[in-house]
Parts: structure tokens; sequence; C-alpha cells
């Protein structure tokens, strides 16, 4: 499938959101774009790419094609030919990837078949003992646990680490702590960066050599810790000033605005977030196709700028928002300074908190972007209305 025909069909993606899931499925009933499920059910089958989006998604029937989904959940357990890109909170892939899959969510589980290589991020990884990456694993986390079996290469960077199923090829990790328990095998050499040697199972298999890459010099676990303790608080900081300045110029300049954004954050959250989700997902999927074909380069380049410039930017709303809701702020109100203030106080506080602050982040840019989307589309309805453009 061509770049430009993967491209038009993102774009259709897009425009269609706000009737209803993007999809090519034959007998699939039309749904809100952030109802209760997005369902491709046992036995229906998709000619093409299919996109999914909603706090529960469920992948049950055939893919001929690529899958992009994203949500709350995500359980795939049907047949996907093609690629899998998936984002949640919760995902769970049990069904079978014919090619690459990349995973990403604060929880995965795999335990279905990958055709090729996977790439999967998460706050806590599992591969149970029927998973099986047939080609090369790049893995990373707080908690990876590899009880599947990898048909060549695995590459892990995780707190901690944990092999018990085999690796046809060689295993290189870096982890605080790392165990091969009695069931694991690897059929090539063992690389690991870590201070203590790893944890391996007298009946467990390393055919290769073992070997111990040095750290730098200096380096240690607790010295790390307390430089990336720093840089957040410097990086908290400099975002809080920034973020102040640009969020009460913003305020100033667009006040009506703003107060239709966060009061659509306050009305319709469920529809912000979808649309939010949508966007964050498919916006970088056509700048990159659009660079890809080097005719249309500088649009992908253009694009790409502009979609980081307005994540940071929403985000101001979202945190508006929350300072209403704290101080329990009538959205109307002729100032929102006080809002925005105190939302931004309390955002750059929960920031600090490991895990909970990354996720704070996403879901502000996430309602943000979806809120100023929903709020623009009115806005431009309103006016086609009054004939005025």
């Amino acid at each position: 499938m061509s770049v430009i025909t993967t491209t038009v069909r993102v774009v259709m993606a897009l425009m269609l959101w706000s009737g209803s899931t993007a999809s090519m499925a034959e007998d699939v009933a039309p749904r809100s774009p952030w109802g209760d499920r997005a369902v491709l059910r046992a036995g229906q089958v998709v000619q093409g790419d299919y996109f999914a989006f909603g706090p529960h998604v469920e992948i049950s029937g055939i893919v001929n094609g690529d899958l992009y989904a994203a949500g709350g959940e995500v359980i795939v357990d049907g047949v996907v030919n093609g690629d899998v890109i998936v984002a949640g909170a919760k995902v769970v892939l049990s069904g079978t990837v014919a090619q690459d899959a990349r995973v990403v969510g604060a929880q995965v589980t795999v335990s279905g078949t990958i055709g090729r290589n996977a790439t999967i991020g998460g706050v806590d990884v599992h591969l149970t003992d029927r998973a099986k990456v047939r080609e090369n694993l790049l893995a990373g986390g707080g908690h990876v646990q590899l009880a599947g079996s990898i048909g060549r290469d695995a590459r892990v960077g995780a707190w901690q680490a944990t092999l018990s199923n085999e690796i046809d090829r060689d295993f290189v990790v870096a982890a605080e702590s790392v165990r091969l328990t009695s069931k694991a095998s690897v059929g090539g050499r063992l690389r690991y960066w870590g201070e203590a040697a790893p944890s391996i199972d007298e009946e467990a298999t390393v055919r290769g050599l073992i070997t111990r890459r040095p750290l730098p010099e200096g380096w240690s676990v607790e010295r790390a810790r307390q430089g990336l303790i720093g840089m957040r608080v410097l990086a908290a900081v400099v975002s809080f000033l920034s973020t102040l300045i640009l969020g009460l110029i913003l305020l100033r300049i667009y006040p009506q605005f703003a107060a239709r954004a966060t009061a659509t954050m306050l009305e319709r959250p469920g529809l912000s977030l979808g649309w939010g989700v949508a966007a964050f997902i498919i916006t970088p999927i056509v700048a990159i196709s659009f660079v890809v074909t080097l005719l249309a380069l500088p649009v992908g380049v253009i694009l790409l700028a502009l979609y980081g410039v307005t994540l940071y930017l929403v985000r101001i709303y979202a945190v508006t928002c929350a300072g209403q809701f704290l101080l329990r702020h009538r959205h109307d109100s002729s100032s929102l300074t006080g809002p925005f203030v105190a939302g931004l106080v309390l955002y750059s506080l929960l920031s600090l908190v490991p895990v909970i602050g990354g996720l704070l982040t996403l879901s502000t840019m996430l309602f943000g972007l979806g809120a100023v989307l929903l709020t623009k589309k009115d806005v431009l309805a309103g006016l086609q209305e009054q004939d005025q453009v």
C-alpha cells in the first residue's frame, strides 16, 4: 500500500471522527467516537487498514492491513495481517500479528504471536509463556518479564528484568537487577550493563559468552537517581515559568476562545479526550507520510513543527480547566487568570511524581487538544450558519 493511500485513509479517519469510529469493516454499526466500546467483532473482516479509538477497544476480527488503536483499555485477540501500532493505559495483545508490533502503555501484556519484530514500552511489560516473537524484541519499562520465546535477539532496558524462556540469539540488557530463571535459555551471548551481576539459576542455559559492559567512570545508580531528580526539578521550574508567561499572554489575547475551550472540557470531557487521542496519533502519521513522499517534505516538516507547538500550548487550557474545577470557578467568568495560576501550581507539583507526572502531562495534552479542536469546529459551524464563511 502506497504512502499516499495510507495518508488519505488517515485523513478520512480524522474527518469521520465526529460521527463514528473510523472503520472499513462490513456490518459494523455506527457508534459514538467516545462511546462505551469500539469493537471489531469475531468473524468480521476488514480489507485494508483499521483505526479504532475509545475507552475500550476490542479487536477480535481479522484486519487485512495495519491496525492503529488507542484507548484506556485495548485488547487485540484477533488476526492482523499487517503491522500493529497500539497505545493505551492497559494493552493486551493475545492474537496474531503477521508483521511488526509497536505497543506502548502503562501495563502491557503479550500472549500472542508476532510474526516479525516487537517494540514494547511500558511501566509493566509482561510476555507470557504463550507469547512468541519470531524475530527481534526491543523492550523498555520499569518491570520487564520475558516468559515468551524470542526468535532472534532481545534488547531490554528496565529497572528489573526477568527472563524465563528461550532467546535464540543474543540477550542484551541494561537494568538495576537481571534474573534468569531455571527455564531461561540464551542461544547466543548475554551482555549486560549494571552494578550487580545477573542472578542466573544453575539450570538456566547461556551458550555464548557472558559479558559485563563497563559503566562510565564515577557512575552509580544512586548518582544517576540524584541526577535525574535534579534534572526533573530544574525542568519543572523552567516549564512552570514558561507556561505561566505563555498562558497569561494567551488568556489575555484570546479570552473568549479560552473560555469556550475550558467550557468544552467541563461539559464534554469524554468527547474532548476522544478527539484529542485521535489527533494525537493521526497527525504525526500524516506528517511523516508527507515527509516520506519527499515532494511534500516541507509540508510534513511544517506540520510536525506546528504539532509540537500545539501540544505544548493546549496544556494551558487543560490546566485552566483544572483550576476552575479546583476553585469551583464559573467557566463564563470574565477572568481565567486565577484558575489558570491555581491549576498550573497543582499541575507543576504533581508532574514531579514519577509515573503520575507522565500520565498527567499526557492527559493534559489530550484533553486540551481535543477541546481546542471541538471549539474550533463549533466556532466554524456558527460562522457557517451566519454565512460568514
